[in-house]
């Protein structure tokens, strides 16, 4: 049992120290200065629920919030999932339909493989994200520069009573292929002029969400109290510092939980050390009483069977350390985001340090009581214990 609760709590150190990691490489490829306006209301950990409401993001609201002060430009976009069809392969990834002459505003490390972004006006040209054209685990690309591929986005129509999907159909030309930025929210998208995909999506002028750009990173209170101020609470608005605090909130309280197991486990390894040297105490009565008849004081068998429980906490710590380690890995072996945008556990020495204290000094403990018992004993007694 401190084998397992010592390995858990270092699994677990090692993969939120690696997804905090993780998390702040993808948040760093996007703009500090950006926030991103939602139709509605972001739900938050510790928060109460959030309005159902919704805020219509169209024309009006792009120049509204481009006229407040602090704001350099408002890029709004169409978002939606469609099917690419590139000849007998298919894939589902998110669909941005946005002006690319604006993109670098939003991810400032962005670049380009081959061809070059399209204008707001291509209304055939589409750019793929890295993970995209090359999808993991294939040898052959997705698709190629310059060749046509279809994508498909289907929907329920409702005719009176009832309802039937439809699916729109769209040919495009991929005129451009991303470099690789470490961050899913860039490298599984690909990107489309705003009218393809207000057509495509029918999102009927309705934008999915408007970035707006600050002058500085430190006016972002001040745009998002300004914004709030003329669409009150009912409109979301993010910043990646928000993102953060929201991922690590959600994390905190999982962590907590599997936290609380793994020092179960260690008490429950307390409780088994406590039990084991009693019974060990019992069954070298006779033992005790010889080592007390050839001279040797409470104190110094006192310290012997403390010392049997300090090395239980001592190997089981140490096995557990290195368990916890390949535990990890195991763990998030099967999480890879692909090739550029992997995770791995990160392990911290002060809590593989903590981890290793805590095993050997509730070891230690536990071990206390039935060392004090053998101390006590009367010699006498004890030789005549069969």
């Amino acid at each position: 049992m401190v084998v397992i609760g010592g390995s858990l709590m270092t699994a677990l150190n090692g993969m939120n120290a690696g997804m905090d990691t993780y998390i702040s490489g993808q948040l760093s490829t996007l703009a500090a200065n950006v926030l991103t306006v939602s139709p509605s209301q972001i739900m938050r950990i510790g928060q109460p629920t959030a309005s159902s409401s919704q805020i219509t993001l169209n024309a009006q609201t792009v120049s509204t919030i481009k006229s407040l002060p602090g704001v350099v430009e408002v890029v709004p976009y169409y978002r939606g999932g469609a099917t690419l069809v590139s000849g007998s392969s298919s894939q589902t990834p998110s669909l941005v339909g946005i002006d690319q002459t604006k993109l670098f505003y939003i991810s400032p490390s962005l670049s380009l493989e081959k061809g070059a972004l399209i204008s707001p006006t291509d209304s055939i040209g589409i750019v793929l994200g890295h993970d995209v054209a090359y999808p993991a685990g294939q040898v052959e690309p997705f698709a190629k520069f310059g060749q046509t591929i279809t994508a498909q986005y289907s929907h329920l129509e409702t005719e009176g009573s009832v309802q039937k999907t439809v699916t729109e159909k769209k040919s495009f030309q991929v005129k451009g292929i991303l470099n690789p930025t470490g961050s899913m929210m860039v490298d599984n998208n690909v990107y489309i002029s705003p009218s393809s995909a207000n057509s495509l999506l029918e999102k009927e002028s309705k934008y999915s969400g408007i970035y707006v750009v600050t002058k500085s990173e430190t006016l972002n209170d001040q745009v998002e109290k300004g914004i709030r101020r003329i669409y009150g609470k009912d409109i979301g608005i993010s910043s990646p510092k928000a993102m953060t605090e929201t991922i690590q909130n959600i994390r905190g309280s999982f962590t907590s939980y599997i936290q609380s197991i793994a020092i179960v486990s260690l008490l429950v390894g307390a409780v088994g050390i406590v039990t084991t040297l009693f019974t060990s105490v019992t069954e070298r009565t006779r033992e005790i009483g010889v080592l007390k008849a050839l001279g040797f004081s409470n104190s110094l068998i006192l310290m012997l069977f403390l010392a049997e429980a300090t090395m239980i906490g001592l190997l089981g710590g140490s096995l557990g350390l290195v368990s916890g380690v390949l535990l990890a890995r195991l763990g998030f072996g099967g999480m890879s985001m692909g090739p550029q945008a992997s995770m791995s556990p990160v392990f911290l020495l002060k809590d593989l340090t903590y981890v290793w204290v805590l095993c050997v000094g509730l070891s230690a403990l536990a071990g206390l009581y039935p060392a004090w018992r053998a101390s006590r004993f009367d010699p006498v007694v004890a030789l005549r214990k069969e």
